[in-house]
């Protein structure tokens, strides 16, 4: 019998219309007296009056010279009634971004975002993989993005973000009114894909396409808006974690504009910048990832800006990885002077973690700064209209556990204890659509809801998330463990596949496995390869490493070092015993690494 957890926080009124007409009704969407996002790198601002004006300009250029949401103008490599025109957004944190993922969504176009780190073969299998007709790349990607068009065999056209913001002040006025705007219906909302963002998967090591949908995306920005909305509103937030990741989109260019807050994007990190900026512009939210926050609990540099960090900074959320209770008690140390972690106005330094998924938009799992229950060993609550389910190994539903030591939990369930932890299920109006062209994954990711009657229409599976969970009394969910294979390194997901792959290309490899370590002093798991030399070769193992960290881009490098042993633990049918190498204890490591930075 299912056993089925209920978010604590009271459903919402959930919207059924495009993102771009979701954020129209935001009681800050024409004001002009502030601003909703500042470029940190060019010192670039724009009001929501300036981001609705530049967004229009944007899409009168889109739509007249470039065809975007035109029918007919650009060739589909696809019949999908379901997809816009695919346009991958190619660009670093930027106050643009928003303004063009309006105007493409009010084109009806489809985005997908690639991250900056990607290279020539990267982008080229987005372009594939999402049938994609524009790049929008940034002037400095620009090249890369022409190569992979080139390698990709399609007529794909790259448009230079920089061009149409230059342009932007030269566009008619009658352009600007001639350029679509599409609504959508109930039923369109719920069906339109709205993004398709690159999850990473095990299934030949590359990554997959999520499909979400506008009805997706707004359920999420409102979700989140009800669930923490001393997080949301009226704040001034750095945006470090970028904008082509699904948990910086959303927070980033949804929840927090749609809320009123203040964004200051960051091109890239970089902690005096992040430092600087908190100083300047008085940051209050700090969203952040466990490498970053290592570093404002160790580097020297923080100490000259403690001051402005205790008078401004209210609360850290981390998200994107697991977050050690050791790293925390440093950093509320570090930034607040005293071990209750307690800031000079009275106040508790609140920090906190937040848990999702690209398949979930991103956020299932979080807390309002000022709850009761807030403990930063656990990802907070459910999202409002959310549910979830916590099943074992033998397909058995958990109850949920009154739990009195947090930090003690994912240890006693590692030991083997008996305490009702098991896969963590979900379902909710943020699940995606799916996998894109990807069936077998879709149907390996999303399991048919048993219900027959009473169900609303996002109540119809369950997405599996592969994290092992604990839900609490309280409704708090502390992810204990993951039964996934992927490696989370410098918060981004690494299919220990495709370093095996690319392993065994070396002359000197005759077997391999990958499995992720954590370090604890950059807040981050590293890829190690367990490496069976072929016979009779003395190669050093340190050249293994790096040969390969040549072939991949930085968060992909073997931080972890490499183990030489005899044979790669296998079960009957050939499947890697990853967790039997893992335990393994006293190896001698070859070729340790310090971790890059994001």
């Amino acid at each position: 019998m299912s056993i089925i957890h209920k978010s604590p926080v009271p459903d919402v009124q959930l919207f059924y219309g495009s993102w771009p007409d979701l954020m129209r009704t935001s009681p800050h969407a024409h004001n002009d007296s502030k601003p909703v996002v500042f470029d940190f790198d060019t010192k670039q601002q724009l009001t929501w009056k300036q981001v609705w004006q530049l967004s229009a300009r944007l899409r009168a250029q889109l739509y007249h010279k470039y065809g975007i949401g035109k029918p007919g103008a650009l060739a589909p490599f696809h019949n999908d009634p379901s997809l816009g025109d695919v346009v991958i957004f190619y660009t670093p944190n930027t106050y643009s971004s928003l303004p063009y993922h309006l105007a493409l969504h009010d084109l009806g176009a489809t985005i997908s975002p690639a991250s900056t780190s990607y290279d020539v073969k990267d982008i080229c299998h987005q372009i594939v993989t999402t049938d994609a007709v524009v790049v929008v790349a940034a002037a400095e990607k620009s090249e890369i993005a022409r190569e992979a068009v080139q390698l990709s065999g399609r007529d794909v056209r790259v448009v230079v973000m920089e061009d149409l913001i230059n342009n932007a002040p030269t566009v008619a006025q009658n352009d600007i009114d001639s350029a679509p705007h599409v609504s959508l219906s109930r039923d369109q909302a719920r069906a339109k894909i709205a993004y398709l963002g690159m999850s990473s998967g095990t299934s030949g090591g590359l990554p997959k396409a999520v499909r979400l949908t506008h009805f997706n995306v707004t359920s999420n920005c409102l979700q989140v808006s009800a669930a923490a909305p001393n997080l949301a509103q009226n704040v001034v937030a750095s945006a470090v974690i970028p904008t082509t990741h699904i948990y910086g989109l959303t927070m980033f260019l949804s929840v927090l504009p749609y809320n009123g807050s203040v964004v200051i994007h960051h091109k890239q990190f970089n902690l005096r910048d992040l430092l600087e900026a908190q100083k300047t512009y008085k940051v209050s939210l700090w969203i952040l990832v466990p490498p970053v926050i290592v570093q404002l609990a160790k580097n020297p540099m923080v100490d000259e800006y403690l001051d402005s960090i205790r008078a401004h900074v209210r609360c850290i959320v981390s998200g994107a990885a697991p977050l050690g209770g050791n790293v925390v008690d440093q950093v509320s140390v570090r930034l607040t002077g005293n071990k209750e972690g307690i800031l000079p106005n009275g106040d508790k330094l609140v920090i906190h973690q937040a848990y999702g998924l690209t398949e979930s938009s991103p956020i299932v799992g979080m807390l309002d700064p000022l709850s009761d229950h807030i403990d930063v060993m656990t990802v907070g609550c459910l999202m409002p209209n959310t549910e979830a389910r916590i099943v074992d190994e033998e397909g058995n539903d958990q109850p949920a556990v009154h739990v009195t030591d947090t930090r003690g939990i994912g240890a006693a369930v590692k030991r083997g204890e008996k305490i009702p932890s098991g896969e963590l299920w979900i379902r909710g109006p943020q699940i995606m659509d799916g996998y894109h062209k990807n069936p077998e994954s879709s149907r390996e990711s999303l399991e048919p809801s048993t219900e027959t009657y009473g169900l609303q229409h996002f109540q119809d599976r369950w997405l599996r998330t592969g994290d092992v969970a604990v839900i609490d009394t309280f409704g708090r969910v502390m992810v204990v463990d993951r039964t996934k294979e992927l490696i989370k390194s410098m918060s981004r997901q690494v299919a220990p596949a495709e370093l095996e792959a690319l392993l065994l290309n070396h002359p000197s490899v005759n077997d391999v496995a990958v499995v992720g370590v954590h370090n604890d002093d950059n807040g981050t798991e590293s890829a190690r390869a367990f490496v069976v030399l072929q016979p009779g070769d003395a190669c050093d193992p340190t050249t293994i490493k790096h040969w390969m960290d040549q072939q991949v881009p930085s968060y992909k490098r073997l931080y972890g070092g490499i183990v030489v042993i005899d044979t790669v633990p296998k079960n009957a049918s050939g499947k890697i015993l990853r967790r039997l190498l893992r335990q393994r204890r006293d190896d001698r490591v070859w070729g340790l690494a310090k971790v890059a930075k994001l």
